[in-house]
């Protein structure tokens, strides 16, 4: 790139943000025209897909010797609260092209998910926490069909392609209620998981461009509490008044 991103009408740096409105009435928006054209790399999405995950999990109560809820009297639990401490998302296997698709592929993930329950007696004018205790789950697997091209000269060495999961939000609560005042051994809990599927790669885009990025002048952050710098009016003591002559 030749320089700093400018306007060529008026000379100055450009920002990102909107385009000029050039049309008062209608609300048109036109973007300055581009000053060059360049080969930059970046990384394109090619395919990409969310999925929410639904599944239910045994929990074994950890009551063993030395365990979490040792010796606790299940019969005098009457809530149970669950939270979803940490989720892992993995893409273990992408196949090979399935037969009459462009490059369509079976890709299979797992997912390990760690929760925390809690078990409360609500029947005290305090409720009080019986036991809390933390379980992972792991092997669980599902399968999603993307577009995943073949690696080449095209990407590089290390251009990819990359396929690649990610959790954007998660909860827990019980899938069958117990029934207070009688022991149980485990509890059901059913899990929700909400996830996004990518597959990128890095690739040489030719397009048309303004130039450099320049930053701006940052601004000064807010004071939570404004002062007077320097204190001119504190910084003396006030002389003493002179006394009224009465003249008569």
């Amino acid at each position: 790139m030749a320089g700093p991103a400018r306007d060529p009408e008026t000379g100055e740096f450009l920002q990102p943000g909107l385009c000029p409105i050039v049309d008062e009435e209608t609300g048109r928006r036109e973007c300055p025209p581009a000053t060059e054209i360049d080969c930059l790399l970046v990384e394109k999405v090619f395919d990409q897909c969310w999925k929410e995950e639904d599944f239910v999990v045994n929990s074994l109560l950890p009551t063993g010797p030395g365990k979490a809820c040792e010796n606790i009297d299940t019969t005098d639990v009457t809530r149970v609260e669950c939270e979803v401490l940490n989720v892992e998302c993995e893409v273990i296997d992408v196949g090979p092209p399935l037969p009459d698709t462009n490059n369509e592929r079976i890709v299979t993930i797992e997912q390990t998910v760690t929760i925390q329950a809690e078990l409360w007696n609500d029947t005290p004018v305090v409720p009080v926490l019986l036991c809390t205790y933390t379980q992972t789950f792991n092997n669980i697997f599902n399968q999603v069909l993307l577009y995943v091209p073949p690696p080449g000269l095209l990407f590089g060495a290390a251009g990819g392609p990359f396929v690649f999961c990610e959790v954007t939000g998660f909860t827990c609560f019980l899938a069958r209620d117990f029934v207070a005042g009688l022991p149980f051994e485990s509890l059901l809990f059913r899990i929700k998981i909400c996830k996004i599927i990518e597959v990128t790669a890095f690739i040489k885009l030719m397009v048309p461009v303004y130039g450099f990025c320049v930053p701006r002048i940052c601004e000064a952050a807010p004071q939570a509490q404004e002062i007077v710098c320097p204190p001119i009016d504190e910084l003396f003591p006030p002389q003493q008044d002179e006394p009224e002559l009465n003249i008569i």
